[in-house]
């Protein structure tokens, strides 16, 4: 398992933070999440352009305009899962996806934690976010794991 900080390894881009001289002094950034108001392919191509070394992105929404952005490049994304939404829909639509711990409801958090069902989880999933106190909780299961953890404050 790789261990990947928020704020370091893991930032999260919008309108207003393309232009913030720390986010693009940061010399290399594993994940970046696009999380503009109103995504466009020239929003986009200009975080391909800023942050040429990263291969990763993370988005939540408006799936299609990302896809036609990112399709012909050499760049990978992840889908991150809504808050409320169902998650085995979710993981049936998508095929590579980011799940947020954080944004799960009680039941399915409960549910995926669970040390029989998490370790099937993990061979379908190269990126999971949760909070520190959870990874706590299942640090075992996963130290074998070869995906990213975006650990968060509770």
């Amino acid at each position: 398992m790789r261990l990947t900080q928020i704020g370091r390894d893991y930032v999260v881009v919008n309108e207003e933070s393309l232009k913030d001289s720390v986010l693009l002094s940061i010399p290399r950034i594993h994940l970046i999440k696009m999380s503009f108001g109103e995504p466009t392919k020239e929003k986009i191509e200009a975080v391909l352009q800023l942050f040429p070394r990263t291969n990763r992105f993370v988005i939540d929404r408006e799936i299609k305009i990302y896809n036609d952005a990112l399709k012909y490049t050499a760049k990978k994304f992840y889908v991150e899962n809504r808050v409320g939404a169902s998650i085995i829909s979710f993981f049936r639509k998508n095929n590579k996806v980011l799940v947020n711990f954080n944004r799960l409801r009680g039941i399915e958090k409960e549910f995926l934690l669970n040390e029989y069902v998490l370790p099937d989880m993990l061979r379908n999933v190269e990126v999971v976010q949760l909070a520190k106190v959870d990874l706590d909780k299942v640090y075992k299961c996963m130290e074998c794991w070869d995906g990213n953890i975006i650990v968060c404050e509770d």
